[in-house]
């Protein structure tokens, strides 16, 4: 750290779904000393990190100061179902019996009941709380556990105290619903309390693992982690709240743009490898999603930032079936990388030439598979044996490895482990193959990909150039409605359009041709700023018909890393005073009923406890900066006689500022 005590050097990471981006920042120049990508590596995030680090200026990589990570690795352990087990305590309403609706197992339903006041109605019974943990260990051997109960963001004094047994009990690690939301409905507190128990071995080992790389690197820096409301929080802090860090990559990517541009105002777009994501800017900031974030189907209370995802992205599978042409959702690799990094490619097309009667309504069986990685300790079916020994030497397509291993259907080989685990590599014809064909991009082979590529000409009896120019066209017309809908979203729901006849017809006069008899029309009234490696290829195109201006800055290819690195911390806390039942008034949001005689006592205990807690959260997420805001809103109706009633005084503080890899949490305050 330089000796006015600023930090100097940073470096960012971003490990997206596709690409690993990795940027060396100087923050006293506010620009870029060293950038890199490489292909990210999902079944190990250090491995692609360690070959994009590889490629930056060794020397610059001692001096950084900070390293900063936004990552997929939470979002991908949720959606499929990866991690430790947990056992769930529950505490529903009193007289409920609502714990089977949530799809968390195993689970406990213990006594510790409060109303919606935060009152206690049934004491916790501790015996009961370690009976449950002592059987969860020894019939299901949970790793770790997780508690939720109702009105427990109101009063979490019993969560807090079954957390204190289970700790006491089995000395694992306990995950309470209120230390990850303030909000009521108990039942997706606790989905989120235990997904966030899940996955934390994930994210624990992706840091230590990062940790290593940097010493081999010569790095000595705190590391920290991007949120999914694009804040950052300290790396140990992660380690205990890793759901929080879900969605964090497109989180990156919005900060990233708005700090390349300086914009307060417009729509986002970051298009990868294997999505686009959109959000809007306004005043410099994205609105949280207000009901949570979803991940892999399930609702959970992470603050998160309000973004639209669709699979569309530069290595998108481009499919032909029913006479049509689909892009996406899946992500495969190219067939020009294919071709430029396997010699064995040619006979694998060869295969394919002899056979492409064979493909009269479908490109489904074109795929090609590859070999990319070993097996190393994973254990194998004999099948699974069998497939990596034939794909050993070259490619294959899926229709030569059917006839090979006499199976009728793709499931019947069992392929999504060995590709999941990255062992082996799914190939087809991609946007990025088509601009190679075009000749707009020429990173690997454009011969191969145009030879793939003719395969497709039979079926949709179209020229290979003018076919090329076609899927490019609508893919840039998909990027296009994808816009349109995060311009409607703050107003309505816009995937409703595709159930609206009327609603398609107008978007397809505005967005394709238009009617002979009227003209559809529309205006977004701020820019698009487009970040990602293909979207310069897209963009330009698709903003015509929305009739707004496109802004795609310098080292847009590595905003996400960017944006990493330039996040700040911010914390922010709300705590409610409403009326009691004697004229006094409550304090609700932390442990225990607090009580005063008057709203002036409650509003100043409320500031004082917000100020310490918001402080000592602000030291655990990596800041010391002290100064906190406060906003105020009272809820005062009229009742039918023209009174004013007080119901609630809603009082939330913030703070927010740059990571100080020396702060330390204060420890005054109770929550």
């Amino acid at each position: 750290m330089s000796d006015s005590g600023f930090i100097k050097i940073g470096l960012g990471v971003d490990a997206g779904g596709t690409y690993t981006d990795a940027v060396i920042f100087d923050f006293e120049a506010d620009r870029i000393l060293s950038k890199a990508k490489s292909p990210t590596t999902r079944w190990d995030f250090t491995v692609g990190i360690e070959r994009a680090l590889r490629q930056l200026d060794p020397q610059r990589l001692r001096e950084v100061e900070l390293v900063s990570l936004s990552t997929t690795l939470a979002t991908n352990a949720i959606v499929e179902n990866e991690g430790q087990k947990v056992g769930l305590l529950l505490m529903p309403p009193f007289g409920l019996d609502i714990a089977q609706n949530i799809p968390c197992r195993p689970q406990a339903v213990v006594e510790g009941q409060l109303d919606i006041t935060g009152r206690e109605l049934a004491p916790v019974r501790e015996d009961e709380v370690r009976q449950a943990a002592r059987r969860m260990v020894e019939r299901h051997s949970v790793a770790a556990f997780a508690v939720s109960g109702f009105a427990g963001s109101i009063n979490p004094e019993h969560e807090l105290r079954v957390k204190s047994c289970l700790e006491e009990e089995t000395g694992l690690f306990v995950s309470c619903g209120h230390e990850l939301s303030d909000t009521l409905d108990f039942q997706t507190r606790a989905v989120t309390a235990f997904l966030n128990a899940r996955i934390i071995p994930r994210i624990a080992g992706l840091l230590l693992d990062l940790e290593r790389v940097m010493r081999r690197y010569g790095i000595d820096a705190p590391v920290f982690v991007v949120k999914g409301d694009g804040t950052l929080m300290k790396a140990d802090l992660a380690k205990r709240r890793p759901v929080e860090t879900i969605l964090s990559g497109p989180a990156a990517s919005v900060a990233g743009a708005r700090h390349l541009t300086g914009l307060e105002d417009a729509i986002v777009v970051d298009m990868g490898g294997t999505t686009t994501d959109t959000a809007a800017l306004a005043s410099g900031r994205v609105r949280l999603d207000r009901d949570g974030s979803r991940v892999g189907g399930r609702r959970t209370h992470v603050q998160a930032l309000d973004i639209r995802t669709v699979g569309l992205g530069g290595d998108s599978l481009i499919r032909f079936e029913r006479m049509r042409f689909h892009i996406g959702p899946r992500r495969v690799a190219p067939i020009a990388w294919l071709g430029r990094h396997w010699p064995g490619t040619e006979a694998a097309l060869d295969y394919l030439t002899l056979r492409l009667r064979q493909y009269g309504v479908s490109t489904a069986k074109m795929a090609l598979l590859v070999r990319t990685g070993d097996a190393g300790s994973l254990p194998l079916t004999p099948l699974e044996e069998k497939i990596l020994r034939q794909l050993e030497h070259r490619p294959h397509s899926m229709e030569e490895l059917l006839h090979i291993f006499g199976a009728a259907t793709e499931a019947s080989l069992h392929l999504q482990r060995l590709e999941g685990r990255g062992v082996l590599q799914r190939c087809g014809l991609t946007l990025t193959d088509l601009l190679h064909i075009d000749g707009r991009y020429l990173e690997w082979d454009a011969e191969t990909a145009r030879r793939y590529a003719g395969f497709y000409t039979p079926l949709c009896r179209m020229p290979l150039d003018a076919m090329a120019a076609h899927v490019l066209a609508l893919a840039a017309r998909q990027l296009s409605l994808e816009l349109l809908k995060r311009g409607l979203d703050d107003d309505t729901e816009p995937d409703r359009m595709e159930g609206c006849p009327v609603c398609r017809t107008l978007v397809r006069h505005l967005l394709e041709e238009q009617h002979p008899n009227y003209e559809v029309a529309i205006r977004l009234r701020h820019p698009v700023v487009g970040i990602g490696a293909p979207i310069r290829f897209f963009l330009p195109q698709a903003i015509v018909p929305l009739q707004t201006r496109s802004v795609i800055p310098e080292n847009a290819d590595v905003a996400n890393a960017i944006g990493a690195i330039t996040s700040q911390v911010h914390i922010r806390k709300g705590l409610w005073i409403v009326p009691g039942d004697n004229g006094d008034f409550i304090v609700e949001g932390v442990s225990g009923v607090r009580r005063f005689g008057n709203l002036e006592d409650a509003d100043r205990f409320v500031r004082e406890e917000l100020t310490a807690i918001v402080r000592r959260k602000a030291g655990e997420a990596g800041t010391g900066i002290r100064d906190v805001a406060f906003e105020t809103e009272d809820s005062v109706p009229r009742a039918a006689s023209g009174e004013a009633v007080f119901l609630r005084r809603t009082i939330s503080a913030s703070l927010e500022g740059r990571p100080d890899p020396g702060s330390r949490p204060e420890r005054d305050g109770a929550e």
